[in-house]
Order: structure tokens, then sequence, then C-alpha cells
């Protein structure tokens, strides 16, 4: 079993974009509701985020908002879940914006579409001790290609088969103090909020080295099949 020890701590799963680049499946369901091996990427989330006694949790919706609100009428009753209709083409900013007025507590934000074995006990713990008011999840970019190192008369003095580029990226999973919530509602976007908080010096980076999937295209939801049980073993140790 997982240690429990969050307090003060919401979460608020994304959940209103189409999911274009998954079309044709997402013409009529929306993405987070798409089955991975039978259960839904959003229960997958769910299951992870309830392994560490995180119950109070805000859907940002949008897209298909019935269909998601039909879904939570009959699964993971067990929680507190209140979704919000964010709009179809809003910014991540207006989707939050619409979630802060309801939550007392710090907030976790998560994507709808990915899925990834961050220890949330550690991730807290990192966030408050470190006592900035944003703490971002970051994951290693790996190259599919193999990278060459190249001199100025053409000879390749080096060679590396898929390697890590030492740039992270971010997955996603944010934690936002209730102290800065006020400020959220002076920008249009999501990025420049965070961009003016980085300038301030007050973002850190949690960066996760375990397993990180994100479902974009057909591709990748193929290629999430074959991780989704270890996954799964992993949030349940």
């Amino acid at each position: 079993m997982k240690k429990k020890i969050k307090n003060n701590l919401s979460v608020m799963i994304l959940c209103g974009g189409r999911g274009e680049r998954l079309k044709p499946i997402t013409n009529n369901l929306p993405k987070p509701l798409i089955k991975i091996k039978k259960r839904e990427i959003l229960s997958h989330i769910i299951d992870h985020i309830k392994s560490y006694n995180l119950k109070n949790i805000f859907v940002a919706s949008g897209y298909k908002h019935n269909l998601l609100k039909n879904f939570f009428s009959k699964n993971h009753k067990d929680c507190n879940i209140k979704i919000i209709n964010s709009g179809v083409n809003s910014d991540i900013i207006r989707r939050v914006q619409s979630v802060i007025k309801y939550s007392k507590d710090n907030l976790l934000i998560c994507y709808g579409d990915t899925l990834a074995d961050i220890n949330i006990d550690n991730l807290y713990k990192f966030h408050i001790k470190n006592k900035y008011p944003v703490t971002m999840c970051s994951y290693e970019m790996i190259s599919n290609f193999g990278i060459l190192q190249i001199d100025k008369k053409n000879n390749v003095k080096k060679y590396k088969e898929k390697p890590s580029l030492n740039v992270w990226f971010n997955i996603g999973y944010i934690i936002l103090n209730r102290s800065i919530y006020k400020n959220i509602f002076k920008f249009k976007k999501f990025e420049y909020f965070l961009s003016s908080l980085v300038k301030k010096s007050k973002v850190k980076s949690y960066k996760h080295k375990g397993l990180h999937i994100t479902i974009n295209t057909v591709k990748e939801l193929e290629d999430a099949k074959d991780l989704v049980d270890k996954f799964e073993k992993k949030i349940q140790k």
C-alpha cells in the first residue's frame, strides 16, 4: 500500500479538448473516455489518484460534456467528483479559472490523456519542502533517432542510438498553491501565466523518471496498449 499523506490537495483533470489527432475515434467520444485494454484513459488516471487517497476531484470538461457527465453517473462514485463544463474551445487557463472558484485547497492539475506513474506523495513532499508556489513535473526527452556529432569536414566524431537529450518537457502534472489563484485571472493563456511565474523564479521542476504515456495519436494509442499493464502494476504497489 502507498503511504497516504495528502492534506489540502485537490485534483483537476483536463478533459475538455476535441482530440483532433485521434479522429475518427474522437468524432463521437471525448479522448479521456477512449479505452486502453477495456478501461478508459480517465479510469486509469483516477485509479492512480485514488491510490494516494485523493478523492476530491474536479473534471474540466468541454467537448462531449454530456458523455463525461453520464460516465461519472455510473463510475467512480466513491470519489467526490465535480464536473465543470469549461467550454469546447477554451484555453487551459479558462479551464483552471472555472475550477479554482470551487477549490479551497492547493491544486494538482493533470492532463486527461496522460498516464504517468508519478509518486504523488513524493511530489507533494517536494512541493511543500521547496516552498515554491508552483511545481511542474518534467520528463526527459529521448531521441527516436541515432544522433551524430559531425565536425566541419563532415567527419562523424560521435554516434549515439536514441540517446537522452538532456531536454525536459512538461508532462502536465502541475501543483498550484492556492495563494496564487487570484493571479490566474490576469492572463488569457496558461502558458503566459506559467512563463510569468518562471521569470519571477516561482516554479520548481520535479523530474519524473518512471513511466510516461501520452495518447495524442492513433500510434500512441496502440503503443499505450503495450505499456498500460506495466502502469497498472506500478500504481498498485
